[in-house]
């Protein structure tokens, strides 16, 4: 009776395991998933976003801003000279606006309110008042001399933003061709199984077959345990590579999150135009006199670090300079404090702004300051040093991986086609050779040995032959991701 139980159970399970959608994946539907859902979508658009800020926050600097405060204090304290006033309470207040500009010049205008009270033996004060408007300027003489170093930061910033949103685009297509690569893999492995499958059929044949000549008589138990081996040998390969697709479909759904939980079937796929779309597309670079900058945006980036470390030499340079600075400023000031003769001293703001207004109580000041660095260490010869060779570095690099990439494919490709026809005829030499040793199997003429070294040969020739193909679609990938923008049949997926 319990047995019956898990019956609903039962009959329930297998409707679960097919409970998952089938995404047909091929390299068109791989192309119209949301890649920018992908943890390595946001990690390249962090990147962006974090030059983007990093050259904003300098542009900031060069802002107006608006600024102010305002204090209230009160004290019960006791005054130590019998004639000192002790103010309480005082209020005060200001606000302003500031601004810093990159020829080296700040200015920055306010006005102020400063109102206080007290009680002395010589009378008491109440809401005394003080009004205040300043401007201020500062202008850098020397380091800063029409805005050389502000702008050498403001272009260097901008530079390495422009830089960034080049990166961002070539990290973007680098990660579709990761897609792509990925896909690729899966079709090769695919075409792996299917040979392991197709030569455990014809074994599983074999061996059923030397099982009834055992039983027959005419053949011993050596053969057919041989058969056995091979069958279970190339069972083994075969979940082994389907071990190898469950690696890449984890790969595949760790980089689009959106095939998670989704079964991934491959579509109908043709590698034999795939390869002619990928020779085709060699033939178009092949044809180009030499390193084709207009396929690649590669060339800006080294343009726009070659701007950046000329002016991060700028920076450098004046690590040590003589800093010497125009300091100026306007002031006026309004004081209300009336008597009117009862000992009490009146005033409020109102009446301190009056008194500036109707009396000329502007006062200016004006001045220089400098600042001599003595004993000079290292810095400046170390940062000058390492703005040369940090992009150097990159520059370098850069131009020798477009030149390489470009100078190797051809070769390259060249001899895997050469490698592909050679495995092409070996292939089918061994299919020759194989028709005829079966039928001379079958005539007692060779052994079991012989037919499965034969076997194997045709096997082994079939997985290289993929392996290869795989290995030619990965080489232009390559070089898609350097020379993105190479315009052939093979780049426009």
């Amino acid at each position: 009776m319990p047995s019956l139980l898990w019956l609903p159970l039962a009959l329930l399970l297998p409707s679960l395991s097919y409970s998952q959608d089938t995404f047909t994946l091929s390299e068109k539907t791989l192309g119209g998933l949301a890649q920018d859902k992908s943890p390595e979508w946001e990690s390249i658009e962090a990147a962006f976003l974090a030059s983007k800020v990093e050259a904003e926050q300098l542009h900031d600097r060069f802002r107006p801003e608006l600024f102010g405060s305002a204090e209230y204090s009160e004290t019960r304290e006791r005054a130590i000279i019998e004639f000192q006033p002790i103010w309480s309470p005082v209020k005060t207040g200001q606000i302003g606006v500031r601004q810093a500009f990159r020829g080296g010049v700040s200015m920055s205008a306010a006005t102020g309110l400063d109102q206080r009270s007290a009680m002395t033996p010589n009378g008491t004060f109440r809401d005394v008042s003080t009004s205040t408007v300043r401007f201020d300027l500062q202008v850098d003489l020397w380091r800063d001399l029409f805005g050389r170093l502000s702008k050498a930061q403001s272009n260097s910033a901008t530079f390495d933003k422009e830089r960034a949103e080049l990166e961002r685009e070539i990290n973007r297509k680098a990660f579709a061709v990761s897609l792509r690569r990925t896909y690729w893999s899966l079709v090769a492995n695919n075409e792996q199984i299917k040979i392991y499958e197709g030569l455990k059929n014809i074994s599983g044949t074999q061996l059923t077959d030397a099982r009834a000549r055992l039983r027959a008589g005419v053949t011993d138990g050596g053969e057919v345990a041989r058969y056995e081996a091979q069958v279970a040998s190339r069972q083994g390969s075969a979940l082994y590579y389907r071990y190898q697709r469950e690696i890449l479909l984890k790969q595949l759904k760790t980089l689009l999150p959106e095939l998670q939980g989704k079964e991934i079937a491959l579509a109908a796929y043709n590698v034999p135009d795939m390869i002619k779309n990928v020779l085709a597309c060699t033939d178009v670079i092949a044809s180009q006199k030499g390193v084709p900058l207009e396929f690649t945006r590669y060339d800006e980036v080294t343009k726009l670090l070659r701007q950046t470390q000329k002016e991060q030499n700028k920076l450098a340079s004046s690590y040590d300079d003589v800093d010497l600075k125009f300091v100026g400023s306007v002031k006026t000031t309004g004081v209300a404090s009336d008597d009117n003769g009862d000992g009490l001293k009146r005033g409020s703001y109102g009446a301190a702004v009056d008194d500036w207004q109707d009396h000329n109580r502007a006062g200016y000041s004006a001045g220089l300051q400098l600042v001599i660095p003595i004993g000079k260490g290292e810095t400046r010869k170390t940062q000058e040093l390492l703005a040369k060779k940090r992009f150097d570095s990159q520059i370098n690099m850069t131009d020798a991986n477009l030149t390489n990439t470009h100078d190797q494919l051809v070769k390259v490709i060249a001899l895997l086609t050469d490698v592909v026809r050679a495995q092409k005829e070996n292939t089918e030499a061994l299919e020759r050779r194989l028709t005829v040793q079966n039928r001379k199997f079958r005539e007692a003429r060779v052994s079991v040995n012989d037919l499965i070294l034969d076997q194997d040969a045709l096997l082994n020739s079939n997985l290289t032959t993929v392996n290869t193909q795989l290995e030619i679609i990965n080489t232009i990938l390559d070089y898609l991701v350097v020379f993105t923008e190479t315009p052939c049949e093979f780049n426009r997926i």
